[in-house]
């Protein structure tokens, strides 16, 4: 009998520990900037245009939200003073989206500070070694072309 690789037994497959990780992930994110009163959803709106992504559209796809989700999630970080939405030059029928000062704040204080406490309280019951392995092994499941934007 040939057994899936995927599953250790039945309950704890690597699809749920996949899902359970980057739920924890994201409660680490939530609980670091509780203070400026951000979600890990919202973060990942901002970390996105920080890094030039700046369409509602291509945001939505990167991060599997449907269209009316993140429309809702940028009107609340345009009141918030999050972000600012700008005419799109070349469609006005589109937008471009940009942080505010106290966006890209944010996106400098999770640059230069947040990242690496985030991560080590994720990986707190790994080694160092165990660490590096579990990057590489993800980095090799997951295609090219969805690694490659992040390079």
């Amino acid at each position: 009998m040939r057994t899936n690789p995927g599953i250790i037994d039945n309950k704890l497959h690597l699809g749920l520990l996949i899902h359970l990780a980057n739920q924890f992930k994201d409660q680490l994110i939530s609980h670091y900037f509780s203070g400026a009163d951000i979600t890990a959803a919202q973060f990942k709106v901002l970390i996105h245009i920080y890094k030039g992504i700046t369409s509602p559209v291509e945001i939505s796809k990167n991060l599997v939200m449907d269209a009316g989700a993140i429309s809702r999630m940028v009107d609340r970080m345009v009141k918030h003073n999050l972000i600012v939405r700008n005419p799109n030059p070349v469609d006005k029928r589109q937008v471009i989206l940009a942080l505010t000062d106290k966006g890209l704040v944010i996106c400098d204080r999770f640059q230069n500070e947040a990242l690496s406490s985030i991560l080590s309280d994720l990986t707190a019951r790994l080694t160092p070694d165990e660490s590096r392995l579990l990057v590489e092994l993800i980095t090799k499941m997951l295609p090219d072309e969805i690694t490659a934007p992040h390079r």
